[in-house]
């Protein structure tokens, strides 16, 4: 009993100060956001997006999902660990290699020299954060959380500092690579000061076989993901240019935040606990849907009052010379509300050992949206905004019965998450059409943003487990109001 209490509160504090770390993070982004758009220039930022998707691309096969292994696995031997450290170190540096290699053939294909230089020297990037994924899977093995956050934090505000003063210096797109560099090789210093782990001088691949084998899946999946992800601003630069690219860009990454400061970072707290509970039903299902419950309550009704808004979002956040990224940036931010369910899919299909079934849908997933980015091509950067929100909403109920299957979440207990989306948008719609005409730009959004959330709190009620998360909650509330304050000695 004393265990599993102990197990909850890490659970618990975890929960709590990724949350509060996200937050900070959210800020520091927006910050760097604020700041580095109003200097540099819609180029800029296109050029910089156009050698992203190469960079990334390199990336997918930094370390074909062994991090996921090392998590899942009931124990890892000292030899093990050595091994995939040295694995990764050798694959890191031969991709840095290939992205110095692959520098002139994307200068060719954009027919713009600066994103092939771009991508060549984005080789340091992909050297630095060698380390990075196998200290960051012991520590999430370990359930320290805290630590993981605090790199975060870190990183977090190395990248701020950087890029802003990068930018203020060289005014232009090298500013945003200083910025990413600066910040992994902070994160690599982090992890291996906190992380005490060294690797031996040791390899055996005999004793990784399975890790490698079971990553395969997973690492097809994030494969596919990444070019859901990645090929529509490669499409756009290739038809539309750089200036086009820098606009969708900015509305992407302005999109992409609830994404990458909740469901991921979340995700890794969330896995482990979905590993321990497969074998009891209820407490699984359980986990599951309060856990992401909370995200949605925490991140859709702010999203949606920012999609309502969204010349006003734009406005606040880069300014006046942004103002076409408005309307490409309410599409987007309505697929974002869908993802921030639809990629909980794979916590439960790498949480039940299914990662075939995850990579075929990944596959599937990856041709109909390249299909859907192709239709909406012709129509420049709103076209494929609004292919990319049609595309998931048509999606969503296969990925929902897909993922539920051999689980004890149901299809529709999944379905049923977007009460909170429903709710949150026609309360920020509703608003929006009685706000006054002229009102500057943070009112605005702040008077959509209590309305969504004023709306979404008791939607809570309309489901089990949000009734459950706010019974949790009240609970917690009452119990600190109870707690008697210390007196000074």
């Amino acid at each position: 009993m004393q265990k599993q209490d102990g197990y909850r509160r890490k659970v618990l504090g975890g929960t709590v100060t990724t949350i509060v770390t996200q937050v900070l993070r959210v800020g520091a982004t927006i910050g760097t956001v604020i700041v580095a758009s109003r200097i540099l220039s819609p180029t800029d930022y296109g050029i910089y997006a156009m050698a992203a998707p190469v960079t990334g691309f390199a990336f997918m096969f930094q370390n074909i999902g062994f991090d996921h292994a090392v998590v899942q696995s009931d124990e890892v031997s000292d030899v093990q660990l050595s091994s995939l450290f040295w694995l990764n170190i050798g694959l890191c540096l031969v991709l840095a290699l290939a992205l110095v290699a692959a520098g002139p053939f994307v200068a060719m294909f954009y027919d713009n020299t600066q994103a092939g230089v771009l991508v060549a020297a984005s080789g340091l990037l992909i050297a630095a954060t060698a380390p990075n994924p196998l200290y960051n899977a012991l520590l999430n093995r370990e359930m320290r959380f805290q630590t993981q956050n605090l790199v975060d934090i870190i990183s977090s505000v190395t990248m701020f500092t950087f890029t802003v003063t990068a930018a203020l210096i060289l005014r232009s797109y090298w500013a945003l690579l200083a910025g990413a560099l600066a910040s992994t090789v902070m994160n690599t210093f982090s992890f291996m000061y906190f992380e005490r782990w060294r690797p031996r001088f040791t390899f055996q691949w005999a004793s990784i076989a399975p890790m490698v084998r079971f990553g395969g899946g997973v690492s097809i999946y994030g494969f596919a993901l990444f070019i859901t992800r990645n090929i529509d601003k490669v499409l756009i630069a290739r038809v539309w240019g750089p200036a086009t690219l820098g606009y969708y860009d900015r509305a992407y990454r302005l999109m992409a935040a609830p994404l990458q400061n909740f469901s991921g970072p979340l995700s890794r707290i969330i896995l482990p606990v979905l590993a321990r509970t497969r074998e009891e039903p209820q407490r699984y299902r359980r986990a599951y849907l309060i856990f992401l419950q909370g995200i949605m309550t925490c991140a859709v009704p702010g999203v949606m009052a920012a999609a309502v808004g969204s010349d006003a979002t734009v406005r606040f956040l880069l300014g006046d010379k942004w103002q076409a990224v408005g309307p490409i940036f309410a599409w987007l931010s309505g697929t974002a509300a869908m993802l921030l369910v639809n990629e909980s899919a794979p916590w439960l299909m790498m949480s039940t050992n299914r990662s075939k079934v995850m990579m075929n849908w990944g596959l599937f997933a990856s041709a109909t949206v390249v299909i859907g980015f192709l239709i909406g091509l012709p129509w420049g950067a709103i076209g494929v905004a609004k292919a990319c929100f049609i595309g998931e909403a048509l999606r969503s109920p296969l990925l929902f019965w897909l993922s539920a299957r051999d689980t004890s979440v149901r299809m529709w207990d999944i379905a049923k998450l977007h009460i909170v989306t429903i709710v949150s948008l026609g309360a920020a719609a509703a608003t929006q059409m009685v706000l006054p005409a002229g009102l500057s730009p943070l009112p605005h959004l702040v008077i959509l943003a209590i309305a969504a959330y004023a709306a979404a709190i008791p939607a809570q009620l309309l489901s089990e487990p949000g009734r459950e998360l706010m019974a949790m909650v009240t609970g917690w509330i009452g119990k600190a109001a109870r707690r008697p304050m210390r007196r000074p000695a």
